[in-house]
């Protein structure tokens, strides 16, 4: 083998280890975020507060009682995802963060709609979806057009 292959194939075996490592770094925190304890103890609370949310929520009467917790389950989601995306710092964790605030104010217009019924609780429940599709379709990326 001469020189110039050997300097060929010693330089892509180096770019490919290098984008192998960083693939493999990406489930890892970042070196200026969290450390792994403190996410941990985090985390914890977090599980602690949507355990005391739930048990909050079974004080309420029965027709509050699913709104409440489904309320709570989706605050400590909410909570979770902006902790695992400040600990993670990759655009998976943003994306679940920004989807947990948008199930947050789903389960919240959903609420609103358990004391009412009928008609109005129909409307209410169409309105809670209407918004719920909105904030998703925001939430992706703008269609391009294409010049064909």
């Amino acid at each position: 083998m001469n020189r110039a292959t050997f300097v060929a194939l010693a330089t892509a075996t180096a770019i490919t280890s290098a984008a192998g490592i960083r693939l493999g770094a990406a489930d890892e925190p970042s070196s200026e975020g969290m450390q792994r304890a403190a996410y941990l103890a985090a985390r914890e609370r977090i599980d602690h507060q949507r355990g005391a949310g739930v048990a909050a929520c079974a004080k309420r009467p029965a027709s509050e009682r699913d709104g409440c917790e489904a309320q709570a389950n989706a605050r400590a989601d909410m909570r979770a995802a902006d902790l695992e995306m400040r600990y993670r710092h990759t655009p998976d964790a943003a994306r679940d963060a920004q989807r947990a605030r948008i199930e947050l104010r789903h389960q919240a217009a959903l609420a609103r709609c358990v004391p009412l019924r009928g008609y109005d609780h129909d409307q209410c429940l169409i309105a809670a979806h209407v918004v719920l599709g909105r904030a998703l379709l925001e939430s992706q990326a703008p269609y391009t057009l294409r010049a064909d």
